[in-house]
């Protein structure tokens, strides 16, 4: 089974190595995958990473106080969760605690806490059910117990030698006063949806926003709208964001929008990540960046 690991920061990025050389102990049917590992000189790497985004089963990011709210942590953990669902997606916090998160993409799904036992064998059993060949759960425990030290031991050294273990915890009436801001965010949002489930049902359930009877955005020349609703306004924003000279169409299918970018826009668009998941958030529709051939270049989610 196919592991994507993700990582940004050098925490994160050796305790996904850890993760890479430890996990296939548990089930010799795991293949891990860590870019800094798994990435050949010479391969192109936003295309590898793509490809095995799309192959994998299981996702494990690797979560960290500094890199929590990093753009690329929350960009593949928004396509990991498009293309396996929400219990096959797991953070692995460590040196935190799940209280410690703060609000973002990563805090919706279930979190491990790496200095766990228990949360660590948790997910072992997670991953090894989703195996086509799940090794005996006596089996798996008396392998988990065996080579559990090894793992504990590195990711304490790990924890040891960085500067930031030292930073502060949340104290328990922030976390609560964002437990409630998010209550709140997600009762409007709820709102929201049900009002455009109204609008969208006298439309068409799949149109192209390029489609002459609709909306035509071709280079940098914009003909009037024929449907001027939310997802309509979305789409021309995250053009603009983006550029218009950088982006040569834009699709819509249920709920999302699918922009198609030219040769050499990726600078671009990782400089809007801000922006783009402020539209996708604000509006709860999901924007998706891909290269002309299709190529996943950006992802980001309504949440």
């Amino acid at each position: 089974m196919q592991i994507f690991i993700s990582w940004s920061g050098e925490m994160a990025k050796r305790c996904a190595e850890a993760l890479r050389d430890w996990l296939p102990y548990m089930n010799q049917a795991i293949s891990p995958f860590v870019s800094s590992q798994d990435i050949s000189k010479g391969e192109r790497g936003l295309n590898k990473i793509a490809d095995q985004l799309q192959e994998c089963s299981f996702g494990i990011v690797c979560v960290t106080r500094e890199n929590q709210s990093a753009p690329w942590i929350n960009f593949e953990s928004g396509a990991l969760s498009r293309e396996l669902g929400e219990s096959s997606l797991v953070p692995f916090l460590l040196d935190m605690q799940v209280k410690d998160l703060s609000s973002g993409p990563i805090t919706q799904f279930q979190a491990t806490d790496g200095s766990s036992k228990e949360d660590v064998w948790a997910m072992v059993k997670s991953i090894n059910q989703k195996c086509e060949k799940a090794v005996d759960q006596e089996r798996l425990q008396r392998t988990f117990e065996r080579f559990w030290d090894d793992l504990a031991g590195n990711l304490t050294s790990i924890r040891e030698g960085s500067t930031s273990s030292g930073m502060p915890q949340r104290e328990t009436s922030d976390i609560l006063d964002e437990l409630v801001k998010l209550v709140r965010e997600q009762n409007m949002r709820i709102g929201a949806l049900e009002k455009s489930v109204g609008n969208v049902s006298t439309i068409s359930s799949h149109y192209t926003i390029n489609d002459p009877k609709e909306v035509r955005i071709t280079g940098e020349t914009d003909e009037s709208l024929a449907y001027p609703n939310r997802v309509t306004r979305v789409a021309r924003m995250a053009r603009g964001v983006i550029g218009p000279k950088h982006v040569a169409r834009i699709t819509r299918k249920s709920g999302q929008i699918d922009l198609y970018c030219t040769d050499g826009a990726e600078e671009s668009v990782r400089q809007s990540h801000g922006e783009l998941q402020e539209l996708a958030s604000d509006y709860g529709i999901a924007i998706h960046i891909y290269g002309t051939d299709g190529t996943p270049i950006a992802s980001h989610p309504p949440f």
